[in-house]
């Protein structure tokens, strides 16, 4: 048998890093993004002027994937820091299926004081696995996304209505897009920064598949609580970009 290439596992780390952030970038902002299976670099809807949202704002939602619930994480968005240049957001994913690296995850990416109108709205990424310190991130790694933002739709627009999840009840703007793959019904409000999301559920349109031919599972994603005193979740100092540095990250204590 032929050694391994001494390159695999480098190539294994990366991948397994593209996949984290993958997952963070595409899962957390929006159930929509696994639902269609076309999400992968996808737009995340941004219903503020992060310009205007007050330092600290940080939204938690759960995401339930598959009718029968077959997984389920936490997402947090929060707007932890903003100078003329940036505004930059933390987003932490925490679940089961993050447990390989330590059941946590955390980007920070500073995004353009207008992220909806810059073709390259993140400036910089930086990447927390589980309890190793900090890392910096190419923009440009293989198999991760390019990020980009986007306001709803207006022409995609139900009506308005009141809506109670567990992290509150609010008026909110009901928003229905309609593809061959899944149904979106998304519901925004301005009392819930950094992006104004409350609700975002998925119904996938029978025998729609998506990668690999796979079924599309429904997802669910609703606030679970809200605050103002968001604090960075990236306190170590930052590494420069170090694939070498990856494992398996050690779980939670």
């Amino acid at each position: 048998m032929k050694p391994e290439p001494t390159r695999s596992r480098g190539t294994g780390v990366r991948k397994m890093m593209a996949g984290a952030a993958l997952m963070v970038l595409c899962l957390a902002p929006t159930a929509a993004a696994l639902a269609q299976g076309v999400g992968i670099g996808g737009p995340t809807p941004l219903a503020t002027d992060l310009r205007k949202v007050p330092v600290g704002s940080w939204a938690e939602y759960t995401i339930t994937v598959g009718a029968a619930q077959e997984m389920k994480l936490t997402s947090r968005w929060a707007l932890v820091g903003r100078n003329a240049d940036a505004s930059t957001l933390e987003v932490a994913m925490e679940g089961p299926p993050l447990q390989p690296m330590g059941g946590l995850v955390v980007l920070r990416l500073a995004l353009a004081p207008d992220p909806i109108g810059s073709a390259k709205p993140v400036r910089r990424i930086v990447m927390k696995v589980g309890t190793r310190a900090p890392m910096e991130m190419p923009l440009d790694m293989p198999g991760l996304p390019a990020q980009r933002f986007q306001k709803p739709d207006p022409s995609k627009i139900v009506g308005t209505e009141s809506i109670k999840v567990p992290g509150g009840t609010f008026n909110t703007t009901h928003y229905r897009d309609v593809s061959a793959s899944a149904t979106i019904e998304t519901w925004i409000s301005d009392e819930v920064p950094p992006l104004g999301l409350v609700r975002v559920k998925t119904l996938p349109t029978p025998g729609a598949a998506g990668p690999g031919g796979q079924p599309i599972p429904a997802v669910v994603m609703e606030l679970n609580k809200k605050g103002k005193d968001a604090k960075s979740m990236v306190t170590q100092p930052i590494q420069p970009f170090n694939p070498s540095a990856f494992g398996a990250a050690p779980a939670k204590k």
